[in-house]
């Protein structure tokens, strides 16, 4: 682990447990106490924490995001189902019959098998236990699955074997998801060990597509994985925001916008901004 993402992955931990001590903080990551105590200088710097003597908390600013419960895939599969469907109905349209393509974590990534023929000739390279599921009774779908160790929330798994993996396969198209986005902070997952794992997919992919409903936009989230204007495309609905538009236009990034629950003319005709 490189020293940014030990940071995020240090800040991540306080939030979730509103504080913690630096004696746990060496024993965890298996550091000296002096390197530990350089990476909470960083963070309380920065304005993310506060410390006191052995030990840190939340900044005050911070301390909505600690009480913000973790991702869950069970909850997520609720939220926004309309939009989500019409996004997915709309990735779905991008896949070619003998496609490679990678399929992220996420409600939305799920849907997007719902909208694609059961005969379709297809390889999948994924790494969640659902998108595995919905895969595995397709007869003409080839699957690679990373696997590794189990997250029940979000029903991933994540392995150094599986990153490698990864790493060793090409893809056409790279479906990713994200849990927040905005312009300058880009980005974002909540998690820490689907960060290589984002990264990995859309390096070793010839076209990144960012799946993801815009109740995420302005939304900021501990795990930095890309910059909005890193994916050759972006499939949301028709929420975006108008200056995310603009910029996405501007940086010649294609935008697909689905419908919305309450206006279902665009899911038949959706709305393509011109890059």
């Amino acid at each position: 682990m490189n020293r940014q993402s030990r940071l995020d992955d240090i800040l991540s931990t306080i939030i979730q447990a509103n504080s913690t001590t630096i004696r746990d903080l060496t024993e965890r990551y298996g550091l000296s106490e002096m390197t530990i105590r350089r990476d909470i200088d960083t963070l309380k710097r920065a304005g993310f924490i506060r410390a006191f003597r052995g030990g840190v908390i939340v900044a005050e600013r911070h301390t909505r995001a600690a009480r913000t419960p973790s991702y869950s895939l069970a909850t997520a599969e609720t939220e926004h189902v309309e939009e989500k469907r019409a996004i997915a109905r709309l990735a779905a349209e991008r896949i070619a019959p003998g496609d490679v393509i990678f399929l992220d974590s996420g409600s939305t990534i799920a849907f997007i098998l719902d909208y694609l023929d059961p005969q379709l000739e297809l390889t999948i390279l994924c790494y969640s236990l659902n998108i595995l599921n919905l895969g595995a009774w397709r007869k003409n779908t080839r699957i690679i699955f990373l696997g590794g160790v189990y997250h029940p929330d979000s029903q991933c798994c994540e392995s150094p074997e599986g990153l490698a993996l990864l790493n060793g396969n090409r893809s056409s198209k790279a479906f990713i998801s994200a849990n927040g986005i905005r312009i300058d902070l880009g980005v974002t997952t909540p998690g820490q060990y689907d960060i290589s794992i984002k990264r990995a997919a859309m390096a070793n992919s010839a076209r990144t597509i960012l799946v993801a409903d815009s109740s995420k936009c302005g939304v900021v989230q501990t795990g930095h994985f890309a910059n909005l204007d890193d994916f050759d495309m972006v499939v949301s609905d028709d929420g975006f925001p108008e200056q995310m538009r603009d910029y996405l236009m501007q940086r010649k990034v294609e935008l697909i916008l689905g419908a919305t629950a309450s206006d279902d003319r665009h899911a038949r005709n959706p709305v393509v901004v011109d890059s």
